[in-house]
């Protein structure tokens, strides 16, 4: 799906935060940020802190963690991969 088309998508994507789910449940990959808030949770392979995160604060799309050549957005909401453009892109989450 195209980033452009997700209406779920925040107006700025926020950079990650200093609550990260390794402080309260050890989990060495699989991490991903809340584009909403900044909030770092694991992925489902682990604990899936981002699935409840998102379940509880409507917070729908997400990034891989650290962003590197690798990297992926996904919505929860319309349970698919974005698109990155030019305007929404994960080095502005750096």
């Amino acid at each position: 799906m195209k980033i452009s088309e997700c209406t779920h998508l925040p107006k700025k994507f926020a950079k990650p935060g200093a609550e990260k789910c390794e402080e309260n449940h050890f989990c060495s990959f699989g991490q991903r940020v809340c584009l909403t808030c900044g909030y770092v949770g694991c992925c489902d392979s682990c604990s899936q802190h981002m699935r409840k995160h998102a379940a509880e604060t409507g917070h729908q799309v997400m990034a891989s963690y650290p962003a590197d050549e690798h990297s992926f957005i996904w919505c929860y909401a319309d349970d698919d991969y974005l698109e990155p453009d030019e305007k929404h892109n994960l080095k502005s989450t750096e």
